[in-house]
């Protein structure tokens, strides 16, 4: 697809919030599908073949071993059903390959269709004098915002019909994904066994952890939340992060794929989970926000920073009530608690030594909970979050502008 003189000069205006993708492409993909959807036919043809074969040999032979033979051969693991699982798989890869190529081409056509209604409304900007090109010029910067977000839209889309057809495609073979991996890009390939992994999800871990969030009006309250917004809550035994590089993470939230995952289920206690899930419960609220893609770099670090401060006091909270309600008038002491007395024992002493009436009761929480907030935040930067949140910045500004990446 070339574009027309008109078209192309509107498109040098907005091709780094709305990238084209490339029609070799898209051909090659739609060769890809009819390869899968081919393979799919193939392997139920190859299933009727073999099939009278096989109930000839048993209906001629007898012994333990044509016994043997007639039990794997109907069992799960026997070939004619291993074949049509395969055919199935084969249609399923084919159906997300053709999906991802319409949703594609109906981007282009979305892009086209904004190209050409500003190039009418230059030439008419034009004609109407200074007015009217500074009216077209502000629809051009609405369209540079729309197409901005509906971009993050499209490849949200094609990445969950990525991750749903291989969500279905895992239900059906037991192996690794050897069928599938080849025909998406890798690193959706790794998106999807990151955020899912090939192991269980530690049940036993959950049921455990659940338990101790019923007990407490905050842990009932994150619990809930979760199962009325449809988040999906793994628990991992050992270590969770990207395949390439483990990391010690007790828990993650992943925007994209709304999935919370809590990791080293086997190194840590039911209550630490518990605090993991109240955690990562208020990520999951604040789903996509902040928008590195909205917002200045020091400003998204910022914010993002603030949530994980929101987090963990949340996640303080909770362990205050499970305390309280295991041992009435217990105090546990943190790094929010004890950033919080210390400020009100400070400002204590300090009016006492002016003279000052003592403080009340709100005023004691204002007092503590910033200084308690304050010090969380020294403890998130301290961890390295301001690095990390920076470069989620860069990486995400790098991912609007190479359509590579899609």
């Amino acid at each position: 697809m070339e574009l027309s003189g008109a078209l192309a000069s509107m498109y040098a205006l907005l091709k780094d919030v709305a990238p084209l993708p490339d029609d070799d492409d898209e051909a090659e993909r739609l060769a890809v599908g009819r390869a899968w959807s081919e393979l799919g036919g193939e392997l139920r043809k190859t299933a009727k073949q073999i099939e009278p074969t096989a109930e000839h040999l048993t209906a001629t032979n007898q012994g333990t071993d044509t016994d043997a033979f007639q039990a794997m051969w109907h069992g799960e693991e026997g070939p004619s059903r291993r074949l049509a699982a395969g055919a199935t798989v084969a249609d399923l890869t084919a159906a997300g390959t053709m999906a991802v190529v319409v949703l594609r081409a109906a981007w282009k056509l979305l892009v086209l269709y904004h190209l050409a209604v500003l190039a009418v409304a230059l030439a008419r900007a034009l004609a109407a004098g200074p007015l009217g090109y500074f009216i077209w010029a502000s629809r051009l910067v609405g369209v540079r915002l729309a197409l901005r977000t509906l971009l993050l839209q499209a490849r949200k889309h094609i990445g969950e019909v990525v991750i749903g057809t291989l969500v279905r495609a895992k239900g059906i073979l037991t192996g690794p994904l050897f069928l599938i991996g080849p025909v998406y890009p890798a690193g959706l390939v790794l998106q999807y066994l990151t955020a899912y992994g090939l192991e269980p999800s530690d049940e036993e871990a959950r049921r455990k952890t659940e338990e101790l969030l019923a007990q407490t009006p905050m842990g009932r309250e994150a619990l809930a939340w979760a199962r009325e917004h449809g988040v999906t809550v793994l628990f991992h035994k050992g270590e969770i992060g990207n395949l390439s590089e483990k990391t010690r993470t007790a828990g993650n939230y992943n925007d994209g794929l709304d999935v919370l995952r809590i990791g080293l289920t086997d190194q840590r206690s039911p209550e630490d989970l518990a605090e993991t899930f109240v955690h990562e419960v208020n990520h999951a609220r604040n789903q996509n926000t902040p928008d590195p893609l909205r917002m200045g770099r020091q400003e998204y670090i910022e914010a993002a920073i603030a949530e994980e401060v929101e987090g963990n006091v949340k996640k303080h909270e909770f362990a205050q009530q499970l305390a309280e309600i295991r041992n009435p008038g217990v105090t546990v002491l943190d790094t929010y608690r004890s950033a919080y007395e210390n400020a009100i024992n400070k400002e204590t002493q300090n009016r006492i030594l002016a003279k000052q009436p003592p403080l009340t009761g709100g005023e004691e929480h204002r007092i503590g909970d910033q200084a308690a907030r304050a010090a969380l935040r020294e403890e998130c930067i301290a961890a390295g979050y301001e690095k990390n949140y920076g470069t989620e910045w860069d990486r995400r500004q790098l991912l609007l502008l190479n359509p590579d990446n899609w």
